[in-house]
């Protein structure tokens, strides 16, 4: 009897040259793919099921969660096995090569070559968490700045860590009069949809750096530190009476339930639940 061919899902997001794409396979027969290439970079992360790729002249298996590593222009093709006997489910993003250039250039404070990563897997905990959490802020739709700096985080590591021509990387700067300029314009503009790119041109630092010396300095990332400024004004609202969904949007969150996760996060309860409570208080 032939086997049934396995149920595939799939959920994409895509932004200025990065895709990310979380995969779900049901048990069953499934079509190889064909050897091909692509300009941007490959990763993927499995979280049941050991990975297999052609790449480089050689076979390679990726161990459950191991970052598998596709170099930009390579020529590879996926495992040849034509059936999964249990459910698979994993997560990949493909990404233009401009942004490794941008950030190992921004680390070395001068042009850098492309980097480049030997090896086809990548064992390291700290990556997974980096790489996870980028696709949950895209997937979150959360503000531009949490975006950015996920992407920074993920990338910045990568490279430092794993690539053969990491460029060095200089000590930190004593604290930096101008991170104080970003916090006010963070202060001023907390609602508003602010990139990395402004705080770093306020600041005068490229955005690696500045993204090292705010955390030095302030403790928290930008982006954290924006939403908690998000969600000390949103308290004060809420006592006030307005309405939940009248906060989330007045302090710059992209929906309700985006808000409310934050919020949660941040607090401890639910706005529902902080508005009951205070009545009850007073």
């Amino acid at each position: 009897m032939k086997n049934k061919a396995a149920e595939i899902s799939v959920l994409a997001w895509e932004s200025d040259g990065i895709l990310l794409e979380r995969y779900a396979y049901k048990s069953g027969s499934v079509e190889p793919l064909p050897r091909h290439s692509h300009e941007e970079y490959q990763f993927g992360l499995s979280f049941n099921c050991q990975g297999e790729y052609h790449y480089r002249g050689a076979y390679h298996s990726i161990p459950t969660g191991s970052l598998s590593v596709i170099h930009s222009g390579e020529v590879h093709a996926p495992s040849d096995r034509n059936y999964l006997p249990a459910p698979a489910h994993f997560e990949m993003m493909h990404i233009n090569p401009k942004w490794l250039h941008t950030i190992a250039a921004e680390m070395a404070e001068k042009p850098a070559n492309l980097p480049f990563f030997p090896t086809a897997f990548l064992t390291d905990s700290k990556l997974n968490h980096l790489f996870l959490a980028l696709q949950a802020v895209v997937n979150q739709k959360t503000s531009e700045l949490e975006q950015d700096i996920a992407l920074l985080d993920f990338l910045s590591y990568l490279i430092r860590r794993y690539a053969s021509n990491s460029p060095s990387v200089c000590s930190l700067k004593p604290p930096h009069a101008a991170v104080m300029l970003a916090c006010d314009y963070l202060h001023a503009h907390y609602a508003s949809e602010i990139s990395l790119d402004t705080l770093a041109a306020i600041a005068g630092l490229s955005r690696f750096h500045f993204c090292r010396i705010f955390r030095k300095e302030i403790g928290v990332s930008s982006s954290a530190y924006q939403t908690q400024l998000r969600i000390a004004q949103a308290k004060k609202l809420l006592v006030q009476g307005f309405s939940i969904t009248k906060v989330a949007t007045a302090t710059g969150f992209y929906d309700q339930s985006h808000f409310g996760w934050h919020f949660k996060r941040q607090i401890g309860v639910t706005p529902g639940a902080y508005v009951s409570k205070t009545a009850i208080t007073s």
